[in-house]
């Protein structure tokens, strides 16, 4: 069976959350069969925090495929404990992207979301969308897919109240929109019906 890893902060460990529709979860029933699901978030991450997990969390696992979702936690302000610089942001996303793609293994980035500035006061819109182009550069830079939450979810008709759940991370809607986005861009590089299915015929 084919190996996939979503590997991020506070939104992939919420992914698998069932009663928020969680992406990972849904990825999990998506490849029943065909592929094994590992989540492996960890909340309050950020890259700087990634990368020394990286190995023991992702590589070790040898994956087919690793979803990469970082971000949310590094575009703290400044004054913030969890703030990485953007400069050293953009590097720490290159460095595991580097290392993940030397195991030959697909790799699909996720960029960091929008934010809903009523609700927090450790991040701005504006700050966010300096880390998604940090991102995307990164991603052009590899030559891998990049899934552009922040300006995805922006797309959505009220998305601060109908997508975020507590103006940093993702309700139910906002899971959903990852999850089918997420499933599309994987479906690119290891189409689904071509995975192998296992068990008996006509069962």
């Amino acid at each position: 069976m084919k190996k996939i890893i979503c590997f991020g902060d506070t939104i992939t460990e919420m992914g698998t959350v069932v009663e928020l529709r969680g992406y990972v979860a849904q990825l999990a029933d998506r490849y029943v069969r065909r592929a094994d699901v590992l989540a492996r978030g960890f909340s309050g991450y950020t890259t700087r925090d990634a990368r020394r997990v990286l190995k023991a969390a992702v590589l070790s696992e040898k994956p087919d495929a690793v979803v990469l979702q970082f971000g949310g936690e590094d575009c703290v302000l400044p004054e913030q404990v969890q703030y990485v610089p953007l400069e050293e942001y953009a590097d720490n996303l290159a460095s595991m992207a580097s290392d993940i793609a030397c195991t030959g293994a697909w790799l699909v980035m996720v960029s960091p979301p929008p934010v809903n500035e009523r609700l927090t006061h450790s991040r701005t819109l504006q700050n966010s969308a300096r880390y998604l182009e940090a991102c995307r550069a990164v991603a052009d830079e590899m030559n891998v897919p990049i899934i552009d939450l922040f300006n995805g979810v922006q797309a959505i008709p009220d998305w601060e109240d109908t997508v975020m759940l507590n103006g940093i991370h993702l309700a139910a809607a906002g899971m959903d929109y990852l999850y089918e986005e997420v499933a599309k861009a994987l479906d690119r590089l290891m189409p689904f019906s071509e995975l192998e299915y296992l068990g008996l015929e006509n069962t």
